[in-house]
C-alpha cells in the first residue's frame, strides 16, 4: 500500500539528518523518500527506559503492535523485556522484539543471546513478528566489516528463530547496509516528517518509526511511535506477515537530495 514520492533525481551522501544517528558523510549512495496513501496501523518501540508500561491501557489506547528491547549487544540485558514479551501477549498487543546491535561485538553470539532469551521469556508464536536488528552506529569498524557482521546475525536470527528478521535502521546508515539486506522488511526511523527517507537498496518500508518523543496512555514517559503500512488483521493473520515485505507494493522511483553531516 506504498507509493513512492516522485521528485526530482539525484545523488545523496550516505548521512541523513532526521534519525536518531549521524554518520559522516561518504560515499554517494541513492536513497528514497516514500509515502503511504493509507492510514497505517499505530504502534511503539519500549525498552527499560520506559518503565513500568500498562499494556491493557496502552492497548484501549489504539496501540495495535510494540516492540520491546533485548538487549544492548551481548553485554547489556534490558531487564524489563520479558514481563514486555509476556504483558504484550496478554493485552492483546502483537508484538515484536528488537537487539541494538553493536558492530564490535561477535554478531552470532549477540543473534544467539537474542533467540536465548525470547525463549526464557515463552517464545515466540505463529503472530509474532520477526526479531528485528537495530543498526544505529558502526562501532568505529570500517563499513565492510559491519556488512560482514549484520550478514551474519541476520543468518544466524533466522536460523535460530524460524522467521525472517527485520531491520531497523536509517538512511544515515546506507553506507554498510549492502544492497542485498534489501530482500528483509525494513522498519526505518526518520522523525517528525510528513514521508520518510529510506536507506540505499529499499523502495519500500513496512514499519515507520515516526517519533521519539511521543505519548502514549500506559505509559508515564515519552515513548518512539511507529506505523504499520498494512492494516490489521489481514497482514498478521497467521503466520503471513513473516515473509520479506509482503505486505507493500513497489512503485516507480525517483531520488531526492538529502542532507549530511560535513567533515570537520
Amino acid at each position: 500500500m506504498t507509493r513512492i514520492w516522485i521528485g526530482a533525481i539525484a545523488l545523496v551522501a550516505a548521512g541523513c539528518s532526521n534519525a536518531p544517528s549521524r554518520e559522516r558523510c561518504g560515499a554517494q549512495q541513492s536513497r528514497l523518500i516514500v509515502c503511504t496513501e493509507v492510514p497505517e496501523t499505530r504502534g511503539i518501540d519500549v525498552s527499560s527506559y520506559q518503565g513500568e508500561v500498562d499494556w491493557a491501557r496502552v492497548k484501549r489506547g489504539g496501540i495495535a503492535f510494540a516492540f520491546a528491547r533485548i538487549s544492548d549487544g551481548s553485554g547489556e540485558l534490558d531487564n524489563e523485556f520479558a514481563h514486555h514479551w509476556r504483558a504484550m501477549k496478554r493485552a492483546g498487543v502483537v508484538r515484536g522484539a528488537y537487539q541494538f546491535f553493536r558492530a564490535g561485538q561477535d554478531a552470532v553470539a549477540q543473534a544467539n543471546l537474542a533467540a536465548e532469551l525470547l525463549a526464557l521469556a515463552g517464545g515466540m508464536e505463529p503472530s509474532d513478528l520477526g526479531v528485528a536488528i537495530d543498526i544505529e552506529t558502526t562501532d568505529g569498524k570500517a563499513s565492510e566489516e559491519v556488512s560482514a557482521a549484520v550478514a551474519r546475525w541476520l543468518e544466524s536470527a533466522e536460523r535460530l528463530t524460524g522467521r525472517t528478521p527485520i531491520i531497523y535502521t536509517n538512511a544515515a546508515m546506507s553506507g554498510v547496509l549492502v544492497a542485498r539486506f534489501a530482500k528483509y522488511p525494513l522498519w526505518v526511523a526518520n522523525w517528525d516528517t510528513g514521508c520518510p527517507t529510506v536507506p540505499s537498496g529499499w523502495s519500500k518500508w513496512r514499519y515507520w518509526q515516526t517519533s521519539n518523543s511521543g505519548r502514549v496512555d500506559g505509559i508515564a514517559t515519552p515513548v518512539d511511535l511507529d506505523v504499520l503500512d498494512g492494516n490489521l488483521p489481514a497482514d498478521f493473520e497467521g503466520n503471513a506477515f513473516a515473509g520479506v515485505d509482503a505486505g507493500s507494493a513497489a512503485g516507480d522511483a525517483s531520488l531526492i537530495a538529502g542532507e549530511c553531516e560535513p567533515d570537520p
